[in-house]
């Protein structure tokens, strides 16, 4: 009965995210070109217009395609050249990799693999990346946790990283993918060589982090948490049991643990007006001292009030978490951390890293009481 009973808890978790490996993440969704180059790199493409039936691209061969009157036109410098509601490139063979470079873009050039489906889309081109998970992984990685530190610190941030893209899998569901290659989802440059991130990701692979129900966590993170972690509950008003505050001791090294910044008497005068304070009764908000991370609010003698969130937006702080002091002509902020301060702080993670913990320990230590699991073996939150 029991072995019949577990099968069935297996049976009922398994289709949870079976079918998710394969995912479609839009390219250059920032800037959104109406027009782009196509080199194909490393091995063939097999171009389909869905009209002239196919075309192939071998190494070095480049191909414009550029969008005119709702269609997409596209031609390659031998002179081949044709018209379509929609372009699909399909590597030959495994281990393909193609180009894709927009022109006049700020956004630089992106070495992709699998397959790539471009359509026209109101104002610009729809471009999509079919890959895996585990395959635009190191990517994500690279560009969300920098370059340089120790395999453990990767690790960790490769399951972070990997919870959060099944986590949000629909996120631009009814745009007709799944995520973007920009902050709003994960930021995705393309393939990345790094050996020490490439296998700090193949050896965590398929791992995520789920709650004590097996669900997958909201696995936030920032860069220096400034020695404690901020609550969910303070910061999105929204509280998770293993996004609570922490005190981190791992991050004080970090040039970013700590920060100061001037802000003229003018810009705050400015500031206060616009919250419907004069200038001049204010004295209220620079009592709440912080001692601590939380949604500091700051009240005046009048009742008014601002948070310290609401201060940092305005100003462009590193964080929340900051002193106010008056100074003559300015108004002097003295703040820790950087980032909401929510998760995973990357400093700590990287030190923790450094002094031989395991990415198990540096995840366990943010998010307490979560589980690491295979993804197999998780479920997806139901929608709100």
């Amino acid at each position: 009965m029991m072995k019949r009973r577990a099968l069935l808890i297996i049976l009922f978790l398994l289709p949870a995210m079976a079918g998710f490996s394969q995912i479609s993440i839009r390219i250059f969704a920032r800037t959104r070109p109406v027009s782009l180059f196509f080199t194909a790199d490393r091995g063939s493409f097999l171009l389909r217009d869905g009209v002239a039936g196919e075309v192939r691209l071998n190494p070095g061969d480049i191909m414009a395609v550029s969008m005119h009157h709702e269609r997409l036109i596209y031609r390659t410098l031998s002179g081949t050249s044709g018209a379509a509601d929609s372009l699909t490139f399909t590597p030959a063979a495994a281990g393909a990799l193609f180009s894709l470079s927009a022109p006049g873009s700020e956004e630089p050039q992106k070495i992709l693999e699998g397959t790539l489906k471009i359509k026209p889309f109101p104002g610009s081109l729809q471009i999509l990346n079919i890959t895996t998970v585990e395959n635009c992984l190191p990517g994500v990685v690279r560009a969300e946790a920098g370059k340089f530190g120790p395999s453990d610190y990767f690790k960790a941030q490769a399951v972070v990283a990997r919870t959060y893209i099944y986590r949000n899998i629909d996120r631009h569901e009814l745009d007709g993918y799944n995520l973007c290659d920009d902050i709003h989802c994960q930021v995705y440059p393309g393939v990345v060589n790094d050996s020490v991130i490439v296998n700090a990701c193949r050896s965590t692979a398929g791992k995520v982090i789920t709650d004590r129900d097996s669900l997958l966590i909201e696995a936030a993170f920032h860069g220096n948490c400034g020695g404690e972690t901020a609550s969910s509950a303070d910061v999105w008003l929204a509280g998770y049991p293993y996004l609570v505050s922490v005190k981190d001791p791992w991050c004080s090294y970090s040039e970013s643990s700590v920060w100061k910044r001037n802000i003229s008497r003018e810009e705050w005068n400015n500031f206060l007006r616009s919250k419907g304070i004069t200038p001049g009764d204010e004295g209220g908000l620079y009592a709440g001292q912080v001692t601590g991370r939380g949604r500091i609010i700051r009240r005046t003698a009048q009742g008014r009030t601002v948070t310290s969130e609401e201060i940092r937006i305005r100003f462009g702080l590193r964080s929340a978490f900051f002193t106010l002091t008056p100074a003559g002509d300015s108004i002097a902020v003295s703040g820790r951390g950087y980032g909401h301060g929510v998760g995973l702080c990357q400093d700590g993670a990287k030190h923790m890293a450094e002094k031989k913990m395991t990415y198990d320990r540096i995840t366990g230590f943010y998010y307490p009481g979560t589980l690491l699991v295979d993804i197999k073996n998780a479920r997806k939150p139901a929608r709100p």
